[in-house]
């Protein structure tokens, strides 16, 4: 019972529920609650923590996380008739009123679909409550729960090499209909998964590890890199590309601080065959065919979806804009405005570009946040720049990096479990505490 009480094993249950449970979409409404629930109760359970957030945390990020959890909800509030049917956008709300005999005077949300947006309120609490919490954890047990990200990420891997074994028949742990021979582990999504392990291989090539623990952590970067490529995910495949620059850069540097001194080198031996297993691995994968040829061959297949959707989502941005159709309401406004030349039998679901979806939903003031969030990211890494253990917070802010990048064709912070694990790199970010939990 006292192990339960520490702050940092119930931050690490709640990685580990919004891991397993958090991969698939709002689809998922029971998981979801689950983590959210659990969330509520690390909250209620460090009050005290929560207390210090607000006062001595970092002005910039409480305002900044603050304010992202407090658009969706204000959002949802009912106004005025006056109010909402001025806004950009609603004269649509009016005209479904009266075809459903609804008096157009009456009080609505902001939100064309004030559910969805309190859904999508509901979806920060985990997160909200790994930084809140996770903040005030010393620097030992912060890398505790960047290495349970790790061990999920390699638990996630063989949990889908049981599936591929299968071509997808058992192991699932979502409702979709899987291809036959894609990764998915406990994501929905195979750009989710292949985000999931470039972010846990980073990581991972950051924390500190001597003798026989730096050749494991090296095979397992590269386990990871492998299994980034089964996912069939060309984003994610992309994205190695940062690993690999990580992992070098890291032993650059240690060569050329250290040069004068024997012993560093074993750090720099440990980078230099992570990048060599990744990279021999692959190439050898590749020239002798099977899954991963197939991986790489798909960076030759152009699909024009996206393009599309990307063009309508324009429209739909335009007519929202300033102020945004709502937080979460994307799927149902795009199908209003969504073009004939492109229309297909399936729902587009999401915009493919979380930036194009962000400005339909949340307009000027999403983008500004969200300015704001790259803005303090930038500052909190060049804080961090010369502390002890620099380079977790150099890797959190990689992995970031890559978040940003994949945003531009997919949808990753949409679950609740990159969400959280995204919270967790905030929290790498923030100034180590000496304090004892």
């Amino acid at each position: 019972m006292h192990l339960i009480r520490r702050p940092v094993i119930q931050l690490q249950g709640l990685i580990v529920l919004a891991i397993v449970l958090g991969g698939g979409g709002v689809v998922y409404g029971y998981r979801h609650m689950v983590i959210q629930l659990a969330a509520l109760a690390v909250l209620a359970l460090n009050f005290d923590s929560v207390r210090r957030f607000v006062a001595e945390a970092p002005r910039v990020l409480v305002a900044l996380l603050a304010l992202t959890m407090a658009v969706p909800l204000l959002q949802a509030i009912p106004l005025p008739p006056a109010v909402w049917q001025a806004l950009p956008g609603r004269d649509l709300v009016v005209a479904s009123y009266q075809v459903a005999g609804i008096a157009p005077d009456s009080w609505f949300s902001f939100s064309v679909d004030p559910l969805r947006t309190l859904t999508a309120f509901c979806a920060t609490l985990a997160p909200a409550t790994l930084v809140v919490v996770g903040w005030s954890l010393p620097q030992e047990q912060r890398a505790l729960l960047v290495k349970t990200l790790v061990l999920l990420a390699l638990l996630v891997l063989t949990l889908g090499a049981v599936q591929l074994g299968s071509a997808n028949t058992a192991g699932l742990l979502q409702r979709i209909e899987p291809e036959a021979d894609v990764l998915y582990g406990t994501f929905s999504n195979r750009n989710s998964t292949g985000l999931f392990f470039v972010i846990a291989g980073i990581m991972l090539a950051a924390l500190p590890r001597r003798g026989a623990w730096l050749a494991a952590s090296a095979i397992a970067v590269a386990v990871l890199a492998l299994g980034v490529v089964l996912t069939q995910s060309r984003s994610s495949m992309a994205l190695l590309l940062v690993l690999l620059v990580f992992v070098a850069a890291r032993a650059g540097i240690a060569l050329l601080r250290h040069r004068q001194r024997p012993l560093p080198g074993k750090a720099l031996g440990g980078a230099a065959l992570a990048v060599a297993l990744v990279i021999t691995g692959l190439a050898a994968a590749v020239t002798s065919g099977g899954r991963v040829a197939e991986s790489f061959e798909r960076f030759s297949q152009i699909e024009g979806d996206r393009l599309e959707m990307w063009d309508d989502g324009a429209f739909v941005a335009g007519r929202y804009w300033p102020v945004g159709a709502g937080t979460g309401t994307f799927d149902e406004v795009f199908q209003i405005d969504e073009s004939l030349d492109y229309v297909s039998p399936a729902r587009a679901g999401r915009a493919h570009n979380d930036y194009v979806e962000l400005v339909i939903e949340s307009g000027i003031v999403g983008l500004l946040i969200l300015l704001a969030w790259f803005a303090w990211l930038a500052m909190a890494l060049w804080h961090r720049r010369r502390d002890e253990d620099r380079w977790l917070a150099f890797a959190a802010h990689a992995a970031l990096v890559c978040v940003a990048l994949q945003s531009v064709l997919d949808y990753p912070l949409r679950s609740q479990a990159l969400l959280c694990t995204a919270a967790v790199l905030v929290v790498m970010l923030l100034p180590a505490r000496a304090r004892s939990q």
